[in-house]
């Protein structure tokens, strides 16, 4: 007898101990215990989070400086040092000595040096990578210092590169007269190469284009079948003539009204075509005759380059004015460009996508694009700062104070215009007041961007007065700047006034004054005060400069008493030759152009005369066929 959970007698295996390895029946349902901490894990993770903080610790202000440098040179078009670099990161705060940012327009001079530059930022917005500056700390400037090392040039295809080789292409654009002081007597004839004038390329390819014309017109003429039109008409309405309507019945009578209204569709048809052409060479023949008012407008401007060429002086205030200062003025200007061509790239106006160089790959490195989100917050908002700067050394030593407001990345999402202002007043040193102001609008789509520039009793640079071994020196002065850029339109003023002006004379220079340059000489150094004007205006591509100063009205005047009369007599002779050159090639488009014109009236009035009375006669027809029978439509 067997009760439940036994087993017969026969099957009962033999006892022996648990084998090795195996669990016990009363632990098989006890459930195993998880570990909290996995240590083959946390220690390779913590050494290595030991090891990036190392390399934080040890590397991290030189990497970032590195990047710093490398971006900024890039963004500024112009090299930029930094001496050390220091990261607080209790205070989310970077610390900068020795900040110095290389002249873009001058390599051995640095626009300004900061020994030192403190940013705090808010901690908050760095995880969106954004940027909110808490506090800015600017101590120890100085400008125009000299550099150790020449500057190097910015490489690459950035935009700050590509803007300062814009501006250089810009500023030689210009038209500015030279001071040529060369003796009348000495200009004995006037030697032209017709290459050089534009007037006679203008002529040359309008001539050109005439022949083209004049092969094209002919052969749209004779492309029309204006004689094959017309035979046929004729044939058709030869039988036909004698035709009695009753004999050829209804349907007779209908298929003969229809074959003359075919007949005289075509004429319309081709009537139309001949207009066509006729409007077509009334267009040829204009687009030339405007051809020949650009040669008349290009030869005033080869009369200015022959007397830039044999050396004419001139005796008109506006270009002595503008030979003086016209050169310095562009520079001046150029500069201010560029940096509103940078503040507009970096400041894109509008809601306008911004495009960045992308991060470095092992293939193209790609563009990123900085779409702007209506109603997000700005990548960079800075919106008010308060600066207190003094320079320490130079001729612009002194206290500075500096505002800066409602400064961003994405103008229109703030919707405000970005206003900054520098204030100085400390006379005394090589600066008595500065006064800087600025405006920024690119909230909207059309940027505006103003700059004002007043500075008194300040050390005004000497100028270079060309064709003569002298240097104007204006001494202390006040100068005023102010620039306009409304969309693409230019508007840019410059103004200097000294009461005390002085003349350095080139000792190095061995080369003896004619009695032109010697006149000017003895004039110009004669004059004690200095007061010009200048302006530069117009579209931002093609700018006009106009230069007023006392200099060149006394200059003016004493070369219009002295070589007046000559320098009239010169120019006409100067204008002769050019008009005998520009006519010699000239007259033959003239001629080609009134042949022209000739000759496709002459081809529209024939054609149009046919095919009126072509067409007459075949109404006629439809009206002899139509009244033969009554009904016949």
């Amino acid at each position: 007898m067997s009760t439940a959970g036994s087993v017969r007698s026969g099957g009962a295996a033999a006892y022996g101990p648990p084998a090795a390895g195996s669990v016990p029946p009363n632990e098989l349902a006890r459930p195993r215990r998880v570990a909290i901490f996995r240590w083959k894990g946390i220690i390779p993770l913590l050494l290595g989070l030991a090891v990036v903080a190392a390399v934080w610790l040890l590397f991290a202000d030189r990497l970032l400086r590195g990047t710093l440098e490398e971006t900024g040179t890039k963004a500024l078009g112009t090299e930029l040092d930094v001496a050390s670099l220091r990261i607080d990161a209790s205070r989310t705060a970077v610390e900068l000595t020795g900040v110095a940012i290389a002249d873009p327009f001058d390599a051995r001079r640095n626009l300004i040096e900061l020994r030192q530059l403190l940013v705090e930022l808010e901690p908050a917005p760095l995880l969106e990578k954004k940027l909110v500056v808490r506090r800015l700390t600017i101590g120890d400037v100085r400008t125009g210092t000299t550099r150790a090392t020449p500057a190097r040039a910015v490489a690459g295809g950035g935009f700050a590169p590509s803007a300062l080789r814009e501006m250089q292409r810009w500023a030689k654009q210009f038209d500015v007269p030279l001071l040529s002081l060369t003796p009348i007597d000495t200009i004995k004839s006037i030697i032209l190469d017709p290459g050089q004038l534009a007037s006679v390329k203008a002529a040359v390819a309008l001539g050109q284009h005439a022949d083209s014309t004049r092969t094209r017109l002919p052969r749209g003429f004779t492309s029309l079948p204006i004689q094959q039109t017309l035979d046929s008409s004729r044939a058709l309405l030869t039988r036909l003539q004698g035709t009695n309507v009753r004999t050829l019945g209804v349907a007779g009578a209908h298929t003969a009204v229809n074959d003359v209204r075919r007949a005289a569709a075509r004429v319309d048809s081709l009537k139309k075509q001949i207009e066509a052409l006729a409007t077509t060479a009334r267009v040829a023949v204009d687009t030339l005759q405007t051809g020949l008012r650009a040669v008349d407008d290009a030869r005033r401007g080869d009369y200015d380059f022959a007397r830039r060429l044999i050396k004419l002086p001139s005796v008109d205030a506006p270009d002595v004015g503008a030979a003086l200062f016209g050169r310095v003025t562009i520079d001046k200007v150029q500069q201010a460009l560029y940096w509103t061509a940078l503040a507009r790239q970096y400041i894109p106006p509008g809601l306008l996508p911004r495009q960045t160089a992308g991060p470095p790959r092992l293939r193209a490195a790609g563009t990123t694009v900085h779409f702007v989100t209506p109603d997000a917050s700005p990548r960079f908002l800075l919106k008010r700062a308060d600066l207190d700067v003094t320079i320490g050394d130079g001729p612009a030593r002194g206290k500075y104070i500096a505002a800066v407001t409602d400064a961003t990345t994405e103008p229109a999402l703030v919707g405000k215009p970005t206003l900054f202002a520098i204030r100085r007043v400390a006379s005394g040193s090589g600066l008595d007041s500065l006064r800087i102001t600025g405006v920024l609008d690119h909230a909207k789509a059309r940027a505006r961007d103003v700059l004002t520039v007043d500075a008194a009793g300040v050390d005004l640079p000497t100028l270079p007065i060309p064709g003569l071994p002298y240097r104007a020196d204006p001494g202390r002065g006040s100068s005023t700047l102010r620039l306009t850029i409304d969309g693409d339109q230019l508007d840019a003023r410059w103004g200097l006034a000294s009461g005390k002006l002085g003349w350095i004379a080139d000792t190095t220079s061995t080369r003896r004054l004619n009695a032109i340059e010697s006149l000017v000489a003895r004039v110009l150094t004669g004059v004690p005060t200095l007061t010009m004007q200048a302006q530069v205006t117009g579209p931002l591509q093609a700018p006009r400069l106009t230069v007023k100063s006392n200099l060149d009205r006394v200059v003016g005047d004493q070369l219009r008493n002295l070589v007046g009369a000559q320098v009239a007599a010169a120019e006409s002779k100067l204008r002769a030759r050019v008009d005998s050159l520009v006519e010699e090639k000239s007259a033959p488009v003239k001629a080609k152009v009134a042949e022209l014109r000739t000759e496709a009236d002459k081809r529209v009035a024939d054609a149009r005369a046919r095919l009126d009375a072509e067409k007459q006669r075949l109404d006629a027809q439809v009206k002899a066929l139509s009244g033969g029978l009554v009904g016949l439509p």
